[in-house]
Formats: structure tokens, C-alpha cells, sequence
């Protein structure tokens, strides 16, 4: 990784679904994927002051003097050193991110494998409808099926079919048209108002569901006041209203 990336300057950057990757002016490009906890921070040499931080691009510049940068650094898998002085850091404390080499990302079998980028290349509710038709699973396991739904995680798909109102035990091959035009609006929908603010949950709406899915708590209710359930569905923990999802 050292040899192939040191001296080369970032011309570029791309994703898909999770995966994300630097451009150089030659290659190979180094593609990444966060995993659990991994994140990207950006370090700003001209930031002097202590807790000062700026937003570039989604990323967080920290200053040179941000002890709780410095504390996570500790937890880097890669530093690069770029032109004055900027660092770029891949932190992963969980150890589940990965980082690989390619001549071409979207050659690459990772990338190939992924199905549609609700940024990038969604289908038409139509087309959506007919990949569903072949899915004879729960609905919430099929949403976080990456061979399908590129980049859609596990609250994610809760918030999906919250906005949807749809049951997360539906068989994604029984959804009606209305259910799945339901569904496709609130795929881009969600997905595109958490890229808009950068993922800051604090500026998601306060009616989405995001906001009392954790931790299982005793009687957690939406801002409406609706009862939240915590269940196992596809594998996966699960927030969801009965009732409202139906």
C-alpha cells in the first residue's frame, strides 16, 4: 500500500454503496470500505486552536491540538501525509473496515457484485418491482441485501419502511404496486436527506423514527407517541411501529 500510493496525487474520488475510492494520477487506486465504526478524518494544520473543526466535504478537519483526534488516531489504518500538511486518516477501532488495491473500482469484484446506488443508478418503481418479485424474503432482510439496495444499512432500512409504512415482515415478492411506489419514494427519500446534511443525525427530521430506534428502550414511542417494537427480523435487530406499518 505504501509503495503504490506514496508521491501520487488524488485527482479524484468515487463510490458505490459503501465502498469508496481515491482517484490518482496513476494507478493502482486504493478503495475502501468503513465497516462498523470506521471513519475518515481529515487533519487541518492550520486549524490552531484547540476544538476548532471545519466540514469539508462530510469529513471532519480537526486541529493539530484535538486531543480526542490524537486519542483516535490510535486507532488509524492508514495515515496519508499530503501537501501542506494535511493528514488524511482511516480510523477503524472495530477492525472490520477493509482497504484494497485495483486497477479499476468498478472492475473490481466488490464493486461489481453491488446492485442499485439509490444516488447513482435507481431503478424506476417498475423495475424496482420486478428484482422484488423474485425476493421471497421479509422485506427488512431484502433491503439490506447489497446485491440489491447498494449502501442501505440497518437503520437505514428501518427509517425506509417507517416512512413507507410498511411492515418489515412483508415477502418482498408480495408487495403490491402502491407498497412498492411507497417504498421506492422513501428509499430516495431517506437516503438522499441523510447525504444532504452529511449524516448529522441532529439535522434529521424530528419525526423520523431515527431518533428513538436505539437501544431497545422500555417503551420507546415515536415523536407522534406510537409504541416502537425492538424485534429480529432477517437476522437483524429491528425498530418498528405496528399500527402505522402495516
Amino acid at each position: 500500500m505504501r509503495r503504490a500510493l506514496k508521491g501520487r496525487r488524488v485527482t479524484g474520488t468515487g463510490r458505490k454503496g459503501k465502498y469508496f475510492w481515491l482517484e490518482l494520477d496513476q494507478k493502482p487506486w486504493p478503495i475502501f470500505h468503513l465497516g462498523m465504526s470506521g471513519n475518515i478524518a481529515l487533519l487541518d494544520p492550520s486549524a490552531r486552536t484547540r476544538g476548532h473543526e471545519k466540514v469539508w466535504g462530510g469529513a471532519k478537519l480537526w486541529s493539530e491540538g484535538d486531543k480526542d483526534l490524537r486519542e483516535r488516531l490510535w486507532f488509524a489504518r492508514l495515515i496519508l501525509k499530503c501537501d501542506k500538511g494535511f493528514e488524511f486518516a482511516f480510523l477503524d477501532p472495530r477492525r472490520f473496515g477493509r482497504m484494497w488495491l485495483t486497477e479499476d473500482p468498478w472492475e473490481h469484484p466488490r464493486i461489481k457484485a453491488l446492485g442499485f446506488d439509490p444516488l447513482i443508478d435507481f431503478p424506476t418503481a417498475k423495475v424496482l418491482g420486478e428484482k422484488l418479485a423474485r425476493r421471497k424474503k421479509a422485506i427488512k432482510a431484502v433491503l439490506l441485501d447489497q446485491t440489491l439496495f447498494a449502501g442501505v444499512g440497518n437503520w437505514l432500512a428501518d427509517e425506509i419502511l417507517f416512512q413507507a409504512r410498511l411492515s418489515p415482515h412483508h415477502l418482498a415478492s408480495r408487495l403490491t404496486p402502491k407498497q412498492i411506489t411507497a417504498l421506492h419514494r422513501a428509499v430516495l427519500k431517506v437516503v438522499k436527506k441523510a447525504v444532504a446534511v452529511n449524516a448529522d443525525y441532529e439535522r434529521f427530521p424530528k419525526t423520523w423514527l431515527f431518533h428513538e430506534r436505539w437501544g431497545k428502550k422500555k417503551n420507546a414511542r415515536t415523536s407522534k407517541g406510537l409504541l416502537i417494537r425492538h424485534e429480529e427480523v432477517g437476522g437483524r435487530t429491528t425498530a418498528w411501529v405496528p399500527g402505522w406499518q402495516v
